[in-house]
């Protein structure tokens, strides 16, 4: 007599094929086998996995809540498009760091691999004051993890998504110090390439962490995603939605005018109804200045974000130290009271 799997057999299933442990044709065979043979052997002849590792998936619901070998996992931190992060001690010294841990959906995916890796060399590689730096990364259970340093605090977006606007001083001494550490890049031959409030950290005492470098590199040149457009569309500047492949340090400038017109308004500069409609407002309007009037900014800030955020990179700033200068003469005039 065939017995049809469990709820519970049915709705894990569905998890492992959302987590990309399976595929849905794989998952169908499950269930075509699981009605003669039982759940848990249909599963293993269809996959090869060992009782252990099924064990394994259900305990941790698909690596949603990770179990990794010489580590004590404490909580999530958040999570991205392409991976999770989690917070734990090394069970040696008890250290505490942060794992990155890449989506298993995303781990057959060659270039999702091959970025996920350079960045953990990258981290690995670079020692600079305001970028999180990187310890190893492994294989374990068909995916890859990243162990880096636990950076403490909240990111940008998540003060943004409670609400929080920023004020003018505040939010100057944010993007001074964000500059600081993409002056530091370029030095390295870097541009960022996806600055956002998502990958900004600041910790209780105020220090700005830069904790994601996933699309760091020279231009587009060398890399696996050549060619391709690379960030988050609500910051990318023009020449980086058009997928040009000449970037320098003006893009990464434009993205961090975007995200201080976003601390200082509490809303993106465009808006749009997806993402692509997002990339054509990057290319094609001009940003309405309207909103910054609206919040009674220093006309220093408006210029700021103005000339950060011009559509020809030739008007922007030309480099991170440039940026800096104007500012900190801006915030030495306003501490003076002139």
């Amino acid at each position: 007599m065939s017995v049809p799997p469990s709820p519970q057999d049915q709705q894990f299933l569905a998890l492992l094929v959302h987590r990309g442990f399976l595929d849905r044709k794989d998952a169908v065979r499950v269930l075509e086998r699981a009605r003669d043979n039982g759940f848990e052997s249909a599963l293993g002849v269809t996959t090869g996995w060992d009782a252990n590792k099924v064990g394994y998936l259900r305990r941790t619901k698909a690596m949603q809540e990770p179990q990794i070998p010489g580590y004590r996992m404490e909580r999530k931190l958040g999570a991205g498009g392409t991976s999770e992060v989690f917070g734990a001690r090394t069970e040696q010294g008890l250290r505490k760091v942060a794992l990155k841990v890449l989506l298993p959906r995303l781990a057959l995916d060659p270039v999702a691999v091959r970025r996920f890796l350079e960045e953990a060399k990258l981290l690995q590689r670079l020692q600079l004051q305001g970028v999180v730096r990187g310890h190893r990364v492994f294989r374990f259970l068909g995916t890859y993890v990243m162990e880096m340093d636990w950076v403490p605090g909240r990111t940008l977006e998540e003060f943004l998504a409670d609400g929080e606007i920023f004020v003018e001083e505040q939010a100057l001494g944010i993007v001074v110090e964000v500059a600081r550490a993409l002056g530091s890049l370029r030095t390295e031959g870097l541009v960022h390439r996806d600055l956002k409030p998502g990958n900004i950290m600041i910790d209780p005492g105020g220090r700005v962490t830069l904790i994601d470098l996933g699309f760091a590199g020279s231009g587009l040149s060398g890399r696996s995603d050549e060619n391709t457009t690379l960030g988050t569309p609500a910051y990318l500047a023009p020449e980086q939605a058009r997928g040009q492949g000449d970037l320098d340090a003006r893009a990464d400038i434009y993205s961090l005018g975007a995200t201080l017109y976003h601390l200082v308004v509490g809303k993106l500069p465009f808006q749009a109804g997806d993402d692509q409609d997002m990339l054509r407002a990057q290319i094609l309007e001009g940003l309405n200045g309207s909103a910054l009037k609206g919040r009674s900014v220093s006309p220093s800030l408006h210029y700021f974000i103005e000339k950060m955020m011009a559509k020809d990179r030739e008007v922007r700033y030309a480099s991170a130290e440039d940026l800096i200068d104007d500012i900190e003469a801006h915030r030495r005039r306003q501490q003076s009271g002139y």
